[in-house]
This record gives structure tokens, sequence and C-alpha cells, in this order.
């Protein structure tokens, strides 16, 4: 009973006396930990509190530093933690404080190294443990003896400017087990995290991927080498094996590695490439049989690169994707890194020797080689039967892009510098050929589908023949032909086209139906949005287009059956598409509005895409003119208030807005039209006349002839003075009317065919009054908003806007005539010699 006694007092005394010696000692023995850490790393460490601890990780000690800044050798801040806990022995309580471990939870850890090889985190130089020259940690009485060092929610910023490498990577959980303080030591790593991304020379690779890193690596210090024996690297099911060694020096790192693995899908694979490339195809489902084998020599400096050798082997392949509706079978993929030494030194290639399988049962073959990374050489060979359902993992660039139906290949190839398919005027260096088939295609372009029931094209070095190529969509179909020059520069230039390149092309495009909006709306940058309403008589596409319109120089001869755009339709175009870099030109001829319209377009897609035209219309129905312009945006005159055929010579000047919609500020138009056989009815402001005879006469008014000059500028439609003979009264009128609905118009009526009106029976068959002067004549003005004008007497007034509109119609007329290259006559002047009455 006294042995029991003794043992548990023992054991009490076990269990007490370190608690005891750390309520006593704890913050002695936590202050020298922080003092060795000050004085071993040589730099500013700050430290907000700390503690000691038994319980926290007994049977060993725990010296407990929160809030943890320390500076880098740089002055920048190398560590921020919330905690920092280093383990010591339980000696530590009777004897010499050592550290054997140490753990970072909740922290920021930014390695940083610039372009001449200095890093942020030299902080002091090698010491070993034991070693008598290590005063510091002699005087303290602290030794190091770190045997493993541990990370804990930890986000790690790697930036080395001299290999211009750029990391932003989150430690979940890491282990780092050595003897750190030896010369030469093994040390474990088992660590968990998260890529968020790692840019090399401008590509991102792994952005999003989770890692696991597990292995060994002997270091040796004096030797300043470290030797992976090996590390594997886990990524999905994919398993990867690294061993060899790199060695840093002062113009960046020494490498001899070498990587293997047999284990992991195409999948994984795609997930290491850089997000633009495999974007993509980032749901693809792969299986079969995958390995690899490279080796990894030379130097990784700002210059040079190390060799790589390898061979990545594929088989017993399948590929398929829901979303592509993509089913590949039977794939055999081999592809080769290699380093070839020539007599300007060695050259990084890659191959694809073959990729072979079937899609839908139809056998496909392709090959392709990148010679010389730096200088790229490129061969390209293509046979077989590919799936237009591959168009999302070929353009990238179109997200909203889909596709059905088959490219029947036949000989497709392409062999030159890259560097020369990029530049238009090196094209001749750089060889293609073959001919692609089209069967019963379809491609989706955001909401859009695309159909091609047939066509080929033909590739001849830097030419491109089309033959019969038919499209179809819900509201056009058209067939066009042609060659082309320039297509692979195009499809190779990048997003601001710097070195001009274009398509240069001459084709005959004939159609049974054409909808300009529908074709304009292709080039749409996002679904759902609401197309602009097409400017009157014509206009530019939407500046989503002014990207493309700039890589095309060439000309449509166009022939089209029927065509609309929005309220717009016509029949029987005949004219010319005439593209050049940035600008779109429409001439030609077709029906429309039971009449005859000419036009000649220029747009210009530029910061401001404008819109310059000449239009010559000829026995257009004047209220379809006024409806399938949507009214021109007004209410005052429409579609039902007149009647008559309508002869006009327009010239427009028109800019527009993001969206496409036209800038009424920036709006400009001139315009010589006569209205032949007319009657205006149900038409407000002549019902509101105050000198109206019988209020019937002017509820339906004929005119013989309506005609005059027009001006718009500043939101405001000019009328010089004109005369109108019409069956209720005649006048001279002139004025302005503004797109917010101000009224300023001057008005000269026959005093003597006022009287006559008044005392006349009402004209029931609306014949058009006698053209006649009279001994004296009556003056208006009508002024005001529409909703509350005025009506005035002012001879004066009236008299000058008729001189002054003289000069307007003059200019107008003379711009007219320049335009077109035409004498213009519509009116004579105004004879206003009887204002003298």
């Amino acid at each position: 009973m006294r042995l029991f006694r003794f043992l548990g007092i023992l054991l009490l005394l076990a269990v007490l006396l370190p608690v005891l010696a750390v309520q006593f000692f704890g913050g002695a023995i936590a202050r020298e930990v922080v003092a060795a850490l000050n004085q071993r790393l040589q730099t500013e460490i700050v430290i907000q509190a700390y503690d000691l601890s038994l319980l926290r990780s007994f049977p060993y000690l725990s010296a407990d530093l929160r809030g943890v800044t320390v500076a880098g050798s740089d002055g920048s801040r190398l560590l921020e933690a919330e905690r920092v806990a280093c383990r010591l022995d339980l000696a530590s309580l009777f004897g010499k404080v050592r550290i054997n471990g140490i753990r970072v939870v909740n922290g920021r850890l930014q390695l940083l190294t610039d372009v001449d090889g200095n890093p942020n985190y030299l902080l002091t130089g090698y010491t070993s443990v034991g070693d008598r020259g290590a005063e510091a940690a002699v005087e303290s009485g602290v030794d190091f003896q770190i045997e493993e060092a541990r990370l804990t929610r930890v986000e790690l910023i790697y930036l080395d400017r001299q290999l211009r490498t750029d990391a932003h990577l989150t430690v979940s959980d890491a282990t780092f087990s050595g003897v750190f303080g030896a010369k030469a030591y093994e040390l474990t790593t088992d660590a968990e995290l998260f890529v968020n991304y790692l840019d090399q020379d401008e590509f991102r690779y792994l952005s999003g991927e989770s890692l696991r890193l597990l292995g060994r690596t002997s270091i040796d210090h004096a030797a300043g080498r470290y030797t992976l024996d090996p590390l594997r690297i886990y990524s999905g099911e994919l398993s990867l094996e690294a061993a060899g060694t790199l060695r840093p020096t002062a113009e960046g790192l020494e490498t001899d590695l070498r990587l293997s693995s047999r284990s992991g899908t195409l999948e994984d694979v795609f997930a290491l490439l850089p997000p633009v490339y495999s974007a993509s195809l980032e749901d693809l489902e792969t299986s079969g049989a995958l390995s690899l084998a490279a080796s990894v020599v030379g130097s990784w400096t700002t210059t040079d690169y190390p060799r790589i050798d390898g061979r990545l082997d594929f088989t017993e392949g399948r590929v398929g994707s829901p979303r592509l509706e993509v089913d590949a079978k039977d794939l055999e993929l081999a592809a080769t890194f290699a380093y070839l030494d020539g007599p300007r030194g060695g050259v990084q290639t890659f191959e694809v020797e073959h990729l072979t399988g079937t899609f839908s049962g139809e056998p496909f073959d392709l090959g392709l080689r990148l010679e010389n990374l730096k200088d790229p050489v490129i061969t390209f060979r293509a046979d077989g039967s590919l799936p237009l359902s591959l168009l999302p993992a070929l353009l990238d660039e179109a997200p909203g892009a889909g596709g059905a139906g088959t490219l029947r290949l036949r000989g497709v190839s392409l062999t030159g510098r890259y560097a020369d398919m990029l530049e238009p005027r090196r094209m001749g260096r750089v060889a293609s050929s073959g001919t692609i088939v089209v069967e019963d295609a379809e491609v989706e372009l955001g909401d859009h589908r695309l159909s091609f029931p047939a066509g080929t094209l033909v590739l001849r070095d830097n030419a491109l023949s089309v033959g019969d190529l038919a499209v179809e969509t819900n509201r056009s179909s058209f067939t066009f032909s042609g060659e082309a020059t320039n297509l692979i520069p195009v499809l190779f230039s990048d997003s601001l086209n710097t070195r001009d390149a274009a398509l240069v092309f001459e084709a005959r495009l004939t159609g049974d139906r054409f909808d300009v909006q529908e074709m304009l709306d292709l080039f749409e940058p996002a679904s759902g949005e609401t197309a602009a309403t097409p400017p009157p008589a014509g206009g530019p596409p939407d500046r989503g287009a002014g990207g493309i319109m700039e890589l095309l120089d060439g000309r449509f001869e166009a022939e089209i059956a029927t065509w609309t755009w929005d309220k717009l339709e016509g029949e029987d175009f005949r004219g010319q598409l005439i593209f050049a870099p940035g600008q779109l030109t429409v001439r030609g001829v077709c029906d429309a509005m039971e009449g005859e319209f000419r036009v000649d377009a220029t747009t210009d897609f530029g910061l401001l895409t404008h819109t310059a035209a000449r239009i010559t219309a000829t026995g257009v129905d004047a209220p379809q003119f006024f409806a399938q312009n949507d009214e021109f945006g007004q209410d005052f005159l429409t579609s039902a208030n007149l009647e008559g055929r309508m002869n006009a010579r327009l010239l427009l000047d028109l800019y527009y807005d993001d969206a496409g919609a036209v800038d009424y500020n920036r709006l400009r138009a001139m315009a010589g039209l006569e209205i032949l056989d007319g009657e205006l009815h149900d038409f407000d402001l002549l019902e509101n006349f105050a000198f109206a005879l019988k209020t019937g006469d002017l509820e339906r008014v004929r005119f013989t002839r309506l005609s005059n000059y027009i001006e718009i500028a500043d939101r405001t439609v000019y009328l010089p003075a004109m005369f109108v003979q019409s069956s209720a009264i005649n006048l001279t009128v002139s004025g302005s009317h503004t797109f917010d609905q101000y009224l300023e118009y001057y008005i000269k009526v026959n005093a003597g065919q006022v009287i006559a009106n008044k005392i006349s029976r009402h004209n029931d068959r609306l014949e058009v009054l006698p053209a006649r002067n009279g001994l004296f004549n009556l003056y208006y003005t009508i002024t005001g908003p529409l909703e509350d004008y005025r009506v005035e007497t002012d001879k004066q007034a009236v008299k000058n806007d008729f001189r002054r509109s003289e000069l307007r119609r003059e200019r107008i007329r003379r711009t007219l005539a320049e335009r077109f290259a035409s004498p213009i006559e519509l009116v004579p002047p105004v004879n206003d010699g009887d204002l003298t009455d």
C-alpha cells in the first residue's frame, strides 16, 4: 500500500512539476525564444504576444507567438501570421532551451526574388548545429535543432522576377521533416495545397487545381544541391513522379530531372495546360491507358530553358462530352518532346506523331509538329471526317459556339514558320493544300444557328477557293462562291490586329431571301440583347461587328431576290457589298415600297461608327416609306396622314452609339423630294388653322405636286419657303420643326382666295385650286410646342424668313447637285414681289 502511495506521489510530482515550472519559468523561456529568433534571423520581427504552454503540444512544450510579422532581407513583409508555435523539448524547463519544431498557422508567406536573383528570404548565413561559431545561439541559451516545420492554412505568394514566375497558392496543411540544422540532411515532404494560379512567361498553369506533394529530398547545403528521391505529385487521378537534382545558380536554376507517370487520364493532363488552351476541354470525359516519361536537363535562366526529351502515349482511348456531343473511340495518341542539336545550337520540338480514331464510326488521322519552340516551324496534316461539334474546342474565343454535321478533310496540310503565318506579306513562304467538303453542317453562334447544306473549300498555299457554299438561317438563304487570300494570317491575328491582316476576296453572293438584321446579330457579343432598330433608308452593322470588319478587304457581287431589315422590305437587289478594313460600302439598286431605290452608302467603323449615304428614290409609295422607316421617330406627320407617290434624293450623315442606335444629336441630312398626286388627311395642324373656312375642307386636302428641299441638323427639320397648291387653299410656307416638337412656321395666304372659299360651296371632288397672287395676302406665324402653339399675324416676320430660307434652299440644292453629280431643280425660287402690298 505504501508502495502505491509512493508511486502515486511520484506520478503526481511528474505531472505537477512541469506545470509548476511552466507557471514560474514559462515567461522567461518564451522571452528567450523570442530573443533567440531576433538574434538568429537578423531581421525585424514584431510579436504582439507570447506565452508557454504544456498541454497544447504535450509531451512537448509550445512557445506560442501571436501576431507575428517578419521582415524580409529586402525590407518587404516575408511572413505575417496569426500564430507561430515553437515546439520545445520538455527538458527546456530545467536546462538549455532546445527548439525542435515550428508551426505557422493562419498566415501569409511572401517569397520574392529580384531580376538579379536576390531573394527576400536570405535572413542569415548557414550555421550548423553544435558549431562553436554560432555565438548568438550559445549566448542566448537556445539551441535550434528543428526537425519538423508545419504550415497550416498559409497563403503562399511566390514571385521570381529572374525566372519570370509568379504563383499564388494556399497551403491547407504541409509538414516538412528533417534535421534542418545539418549541412546535409534528408527532407520529407507531405503537403496539400490549392493552386490559385501559376504564371510562367505570361502563360497560366494549374489554375484552380488541388495538388498533393509527397516525397523525400536530399539537401546538401555545402554543394548547393537538392536531390529529389523521388517527389510524387498527385493531381486528380494523375500521379507524376519526379526524380533528379536541382541546383540554384547566380543566373537561375540548373536542372537534371526525370518525370514519369503511368496513371491518370487525359482530363488530368488537360488540367495542367494553361486555361487559354484547356478552357474549352474542361468537360471532356476520357478513358484509356496513359503513360508519360520525360527528362528535363539544363539551365533555366532569363534567356535559356532546359531541354526536354520525352514521350506521351494514350492508347485504347475514348473521349466524350455531353455538351459538345462528341464521342470519339479507338483513340491512339503518340506525342514526343525532343531536343535536337543543330549548327546554331539545339532547338526544342514537340510532335504529335499521330492521333487516330473514329468519330461516329468514321476514321480520322491528325499529325502536328512544332520545331523550335522559340521560333516555331509548324507542320500540320489532317485526313478523315471531323464533327463540327468540336467547334467550341477549336474556337475558345467563341464560348457560345456549337455545331453539328461533318467536315471531310482530304489531304489538308499546312507547313511554315509561325512568324510567317502572322504576316500577310510573308505568306508566300507558307505552303498549304487540301480540300474540305461541308456536308449537312450546322453551327451555333450564341442564339443563332447557321446551316451549311453543302459546299467545298480548297486550299492552295495562300489562296482559299469557295465553291457554292450554301448558307441557311431562320430568315435567310443564300449561296456564295469566290476566292480569298490571307485566311491564315486573319485566323492567327491578335485582338488588336497589330499586323494589319485582312482577308482579301472576290466573291459572288446570290440568295432567295436575306435578313440584314439577322446577319448583323450574328456579330453580337452576348445573347439576349435587343438589336438596335435600323436607321431610315439604310445604316451600318452594330459596333460589335467592327472587329470583324477590320479583317475584311474585298467585294461581293450580290443578287438577292427578297430582303428585309426590321420593317424595311425590298426585292431584286442588284449591286455590290464592298469591304475595306474598318469600312463597308453598299452600292446597288432594288425594288421597294412599290418604287425603286438606288443606294450608295459607306459605313466607317472607328471610335464613332459613321455612315454617309446617297439614296435616290423613284415612284415610292409615301405612306409605306414613312411606315417602314418607323415614322422617323415622330408622330406629328405619319403614314396615316399621307397619300401619294414620292421621288427623292437624300444625303444622310449618320452616327451611332455603342448599342448601334442612331445618335440624333449628330444626325445631318439633306433631301430634295416631291410627292405627286398626294393627299393630307386628319392632319391636326391644318385642321386647327384659325383661317380655315370650312372644317371639312381641311380634313382632307389634295395636291397635285408637293416639292421642296429639306435639311436636318441640330435635332431640327428645316423647311425652306415652298408653294403649296391644294384643294382647300393655296399658300406659301417655310419654317422649322424640332425633334422635341417645337414649331416655328411662316405662312402667306392669298386673301382673295380665302374670301372666295368662304362664300363658295364645299369642294366635294377635292379639286386643286388654281394658283393666283391676288391684290393682297394674309401673313401668319405658328410658334410654340405642338401641344400649345400660337397662331399670330406678322407680315414682316414672314417676309424675313422667306428671304432667309432662299439662302438655305440654294445651299441644299447646290450640295445635292455636287454629291449626285447631276443638276437638280425641284421648284423655282419663291417670288415675293407681291409682298409689298
